[in-house]
């Protein structure tokens, strides 16, 4: 793993850790599904809001079984480790399953696509600056068509992921990785 991969995977570390409490865990996620539900309007009994609680609950989960895990909750070491020892060696299913995931979430009206609302609710819902949105908007959309359709994401998170390059338009999937 280079320098810049290891700060980009720690910067996704510390986008996820909603809380900042340096550990990732179950509430971390279901904060994601809560603030949405939030961001979007949905009523506190929704089925909708239980839908993208469940979605990131999903997740944290297949990550932990990812990684092997035996308790509910993962350190910033042992999230390098993983990207290290199995995403970097194995990163094609890792890279779908993120974009996946990114999508089932954030593509509110479920068309397809992510439009430039649509992703500024995610930085909202991660806590990223929100000065560097549309920057990071516009380089993931690659074809300029005002949305980051599937392909395009998947590209951003094989950038992020797997690209040493500091300069990869993928890296600002999450802001500017230099900066939370």
């Amino acid at each position: 793993m280079t320098d810049v991969q290891k700060q980009k995977i720690t910067h996704f570390f510390n986008v996820l850790d909603n809380n900042g409490n340096g550990i990732l865990e179950k509430d971390d996620f279901e904060m994601v599904g809560e603030t949405m539900s939030d961001i979007i309007g949905l009523d506190d009994n929704s089925v909708v809001r239980l839908d993208l609680k469940l979605r990131a609950h999903r997740l944290f989960v297949q990550i932990l079984k990812d990684i092997q895990k035996t308790e509910a909750e993962l350190t910033l070491d042992e999230w390098i480790q993983f990207f290290d020892e199995v995403v970097l060696t194995k990163p094609n299913d890792y890279i779908n399953q993120s974009a996946t995931y990114i999508f089932s979430l954030f593509d509110q009206d479920m068309d397809g696509h992510i439009d430039e609302r649509e992703y500024l609710d995610m930085f909202k819902a991660y806590g990223l600056y929100m000065s560097v949105a549309k920057k990071a908007f516009d380089m993931l959309d690659i074809n300029g068509d005002g949305r980051i359709s599937g392909g395009e994401l998947v590209k951003a998170f094989e950038d992020f992921f797997l690209s040493p390059e500091e300069e990869a338009p993928g890296n600002w999937i999450f802001g500017d990785w230099r900066n939370r």
